[in-house]
């Protein structure tokens, strides 16, 4: 049984930067409203549990905003659909076990505090830390409107107090008066430095996750990623379960197996930084979409690399558009580890055998001389490919079952959001 130790606070705020990155609008404010939480959670004396949970959901707070225009209408300060999106994050985040509390506090960040009775919503309780994330997230929305520059604090903290006990719980509102005199609080906010800010400021905590612990997560961080849209919901799964066909059949033991299918998992984990209007268009891409969607694999290789026990897996899932001649993106990379090249065969044999927006799937007999043409051209391991062909129906009926048992968990989640 392999242990993983996964510095939690570092990983998601790479992946929070990959999230921002869907647009320059809001470029930084999953960053900037963990750093605001962390201040907040300081001078109400939040327990070190709370304020770890209060700032990972920080962190991760808009995950279930998929689409650009979803990104741009929570910078708004009055929302006009405020909980859909904090919903959708909720369903994700609280399938991974270690994350339940701090889904809580997602699902909740936008409820008024209204006199009191934001205590509750829906009949359900709300975690106090939700009003904390609340008002940080409301907070750097205003520091918005100075265009880039040092943020106004009087003028903030004037916009704040006209909601206190309306919109936002009176005694976070009083803390965020504390700590906004503070000079360096809007400097910091501003600073180029704000990862290591954030790391000066906050105690690291680390995840340790055994083999089913850690397929649980990378099933999460999967989910994040394809079920933003239907014609992707069951790829990342079809990769997996692919992948580990083709390395069981290599040779290779279970725990290696594991760590290539935890690869095939995290492939596409740098699609985090495109948005839903990308990857759902029909027509051809625009140079500029074509472009920040093919630097989704040097996303994916800069959130896993923040794993020290994924160095190798990093690689792995970030190779899978790299070609054996060189020719491939977006490192160029020659000398491929036989399980990045693993994972390039499972990503072109389950995309070509699967709807897409703009082509049909294709049979097996087509999708066999779309192969074996792509490994003819070196764009694909000969033998790899060779041996994935001689299993091909046996190979498909695996990828069709992870597949049906995938688009069966996101018919769940979409239904639960409705």
């Amino acid at each position: 049984m392999t242990e993983y130790h996964i510095p939690v606070l570092e990983l998601v705020l790479t992946m929070a930067n990959a999230v921002d990155l869907v647009s320059p609008a809001v470029g930084g404010h999953h960053k900037r409203v963990t750093y605001l939480s962390s201040q907040l959670a300081r001078e109400l004396k939040l327990p070190p549990g709370d304020t770890f949970d209060l700032v990972v959901a920080a962190a991760l707070h808009d995950i279930g905003a998929f689409s650009i225009k979803e990104r741009l209408a929570t910078l708004e300060f009055e929302i006009t659909s405020p909980h859909a999106h904090a919903e959708m994050g909720f369903l994700f985040l609280h399938r991974f076990q270690p994350f339940l509390r701090l889904a809580e506090i997602v699902r909740y960040h936008h409820v008024r505090w209204d006199g009191g009775q934001g205590t509750t919503f829906n009949g359900y309780q709300v975690p106090a830390s939700s009003h904390i994330l609340h008002l940080a997230d409301r907070i750097d929305v205003l520091s918005l409107d100075e265009e880039g520059g040092i943020p106004n604090p009087s003028k903030i903290l004037g916009r704040i107090e006209t909601e206190r006990g309306r919109t936002f719980n009176p005694e976070v509102v009083d803390a965020f008066r504390v700590f906004a005199a503070k000079e360096y609080i809007w400097l910091d906010l501003r600073s180029s430095n704000l990862d290591r800010i954030l790391s000066d400021t906050l105690s690291e905590q680390i995840l340790v996750l055994d083999d089913k612990g850690m397929l649980s997560f990378a099933q999460l961080l999967a989910h994040l990623v394809d079920f933003r849209s239907r014609y992707t919901s069951t790829h990342t799964a079809g990769v997996a379960e692919t992948a580990r066909f083709i390395a069981e059949h290599v040779g290779m033991d279970q725990s290696h197996c594991l760590r290539v299918r935890l690869a095939g998992y995290l492939h596409d984990l740098g699609k985090l930084a495109v948005g839903r209007e990308i990857l759902d268009k029909e027509s051809g891409l625009e140079e500029q979409e074509y472009g920040l969607l093919k630097a989704h694999p040097y996303f994916t290789r800069r959130i896993l690399e923040t794993i020290k026990d994924f160095s190798d897996i990093a690689v792995w899932a970030s190779a899978h558009h790299e070609r054996p001649d060189g020719t491939g993106y977006p490192f160029h990379e020659k000398s491929l580890p036989i399980e990045a090249r693993i994972i390039a065969v499972a990503d072109v044999f389950t995309a070509i055998t699967e709807d897409r927006p703009y082509r049909p799937a294709m049979n097996l007999d087509d999708a066999a001389k779309t192969l074996r043409r792509m490994a003819t051209k070196n764009f694909l391991d000969h033998t790899l490919v060779e041996l994935a062909l001689t299993h091909r129906r046996e190979l498909d009926k695996a990828r069709r079952s992870a597949q049906a048992e995938a688009s069966e968990q996101y018919a769940a989640i979409m239904a639960q959001a409705v």
